[in-house]
């Protein structure tokens, strides 16, 4: 302290020396600090525009405005479809008695059977995929869904008959849930984002989707020719009463030779036989009727 004393102008220089010292050395250091953000910012912005650079169509103005039209395109759609999904759900389903159903049933299975009067025409027992309910009663509960179904496949075989099939193999119909006491099956959960291999990029979470409908399957085979086949089809594709989805279709066409063949064999013979370089050409086998089923 003596020595302070007796040098306060070199005590207080030292002092301030100090002082601004530990101040250079501060803002120095926030200064290092602030150039590590700064050159973190650069980065993350060099990153992001090189990936709006790869993005088709580039997000500028004009751009985003044409994607935003095309967006209001698909919205406009997709609340049509949504429209025309709705036009095919009943206005009311209400259970009735097990009775009724009965009864209903009975007399759907005679209406459809009149539809089909040839021989094997259609199968023994035939009970429209409701077999499970001969001499027997559905669950209460269940009435209303059985009696929609009950009506769709009457419908069903209605527009076969009228599209000309003659002959009905099988048709099996698959139990609904609430037959066993059950619900519908709840929709699974959405998937969770993920880390995509390339760019580190996550796609988007999805929230649970809504039910657009309920499945009710039926297997259904018959015999028919090709034309009848084809406008069975375009009539439940088409129909307004009920919204018909093809998930598989199997064809077996028991000719021998494709019904082609009778065309091609029919032909006029050229000079050379009719065959060209090749000779004449002869389709052995059966040629396909006209009215035999395809």
């Amino acid at each position: 302290m003596s020595w302070f004393k007796e040098n306060k102008f070199l005590g207080g220089l030292l002092v301030v020396t100090i002082l601004l010292a530990a101040i250079i050395i501060f803002l120095g250091m926030k200064a290092g600090t602030n150039l590590e953000e700064v050159q973190q910012q650069v980065a993350t912005k060099e990153a992001a525009l090189k990936k709006d650079l790869s993005l088709n169509p580039y997000p500028t103005a004009q751009n985003a405005k044409d994607k935003e039209a095309s967006l209001k395109v698909v919205l406009s759609k997709a609340t049509e479809a949504r429209e025309k999904l709705l036009a095919f759900r009943p206005e009311k389903m209400e259970n009735i008695s097990g009775k009724d159903f009965a009864t209903k049933l009975t007399d759907s299975v005679t209406r459809v059977t009149e539809l089909f009067p040839g021989e094997k025409a259609i199968p023994s027992g035939f009970y429209l995929g409701f077999k499970k309910y001969r001499g027997s009663q559905p669950k209460a509960e269940a009435t209303g869904l059985l009696s929609y179904q009950l009506d769709g496949m009457e419908y069903l075989l209605t527009q076969a008959s009228e599209a000309g099939v003659k002959q009905i193999e099988n048709l099996v119909r698959e139990s609904i849930p609430q037959e066993d006491g059950k619900g519908w099956a709840e929709n699974k959960k959405g998937r969770s984002s993920r880390t995509s291999k390339r760019g580190g990029f996550k796609a988007p979470k999805f929230d649970d989707l809504p039910t657009v409908a309920r499945r009710m399957p039926v297997e259904f085979t018959f015999k028919a020719p090709e034309p009848v086949v084809r406008d069975f089809f375009t009539r439940i594709g088409n129909s307004d009463e009920y919204f018909f989805e093809t998930r598989i279709a199997r064809v077996l066409n028991p000719a021998s030779i494709p019904s082609a063949g009778k065309a091609a064999s029919s032909e006029k013979k050229s000079d050379d036989g009719g065959g060209g370089a090749f000779g004449a050409i002869e389709i052995e086998g059966e040629e396909t009727v006209e009215e035999e089923p395809v």
